[in-house]
């Protein structure tokens, strides 16, 4: 397996541990609490790319707050199927199932957005997840380099997962764009 590693200059050490990979054993990675976080650089179907950049998409936020089932059943309603793409809305499920295996919990907070914004940590989060679907850009925080802070980013659809105790380390930001959603997933 072909993995990318990302470690902080030892003196300055201000920057988050992060491991990426096409493949999806990178996921085991998770346990590892020398990590601060675990890119999965999944490989699509190209025909999604092609839907997001023909289809209208909702310029409102989608909010969704409760366990697993109830998060789940709220994105079968045909109200939601109608403003996203299936393949998004089967994803953002299959997302959110993994990811509440991987914190061992059911409670979660899902946001769908295509707003700029931020991400300060969430303490009380054992788990977050972002996904950019579109023509987007997400990145984070690499490090401080003589003042300067240089970011690194992530391709759409990739699956970044940042867990608990990466604590203060990692802060992910988002363009706006009106062809693009981002998946901002935290498990409580």
């Amino acid at each position: 397996m072909f993995v990318i590693e990302s470690w902080p200059d030892p003196v300055l050490a201000d920057a988050p541990r992060v491991r990426a990979s096409s493949r999806p054993e990178i996921l085991v990675d998770l346990a590892r609490t020398d990590l601060d976080m675990v890119v999965w650089t999944r490989k699509v179907p190209s025909d999604w790319q092609q839907t997001l950049q023909v289809q209208q998409l909702p310029p409102d936020d989608l909010l969704l707050d409760g366990t697993l089932n109830e998060i789940l059943t709220q994105l079968k309603a045909s109200a939601i199927r109608e403003r996203y793409p299936a393949f998004m809305i089967e994803d953002v499920e299959q997302t959110a199932a993994l990811a509440a295996a991987f914190a061992v919990s059911d409670r979660m907070v899902l946001q769908l957005t295509s707003k700029c914004q931020t991400e300060q940590p969430s303490g009380k989060a054992k788990l977050r997840v972002f996904c950019c679907y579109g023509a987007g850009h997400i990145a984070w925080k690499s490090g401080t380099f003589h003042g300067y802070d240089p970011t690194s980013s992530f391709s759409p659809f990739d699956l970044a997962f940042v867990p608990s105790w990466s604590g203060n380390s990692v802060r992910v930001s988002r363009e706006a764009s009106p062809k693009a959603v981002y998946l901002v997933l935290s498990v409580l």
